[in-house]
């Protein structure tokens, strides 16, 4: 079971302030990208680059950032357990 309390939910807005706080910025193919770099993109878990509409967040203590696919949300959850 999930424990909801370590669940944060995002409004476009919010996460792209969190992703300008982390220097990283939106592409014009909508890819999430080092702000001072824009053609080194971010990359997931599994070597993936992940575009803004796909993006649910960062685990804490790192820069992988987490699509918002069932895949990568259940593999979130059963670290969080």
């Amino acid at each position: 079971m999930i424990n909801k309390e370590n669940i944060v939910r995002f409004d476009e807005h919010s996460k792209e302030k969190l992703l300008s706080i982390m220097n990283k910025s939106i592409d014009s193919e909508g890819f999430i990208v080092e702000k001072l770099k824009t053609t080194q993109k971010v990359l997931t878990k599994d070597g993936g680059e992940i575009k803004f509409t796909e993006f649910a967040g960062v685990r804490r203590g790192s820069e992988i950032f987490i699509k918002n696919d069932i895949n990568s949300v259940l593999e979130l959850a059963d670290l969080i357990e």
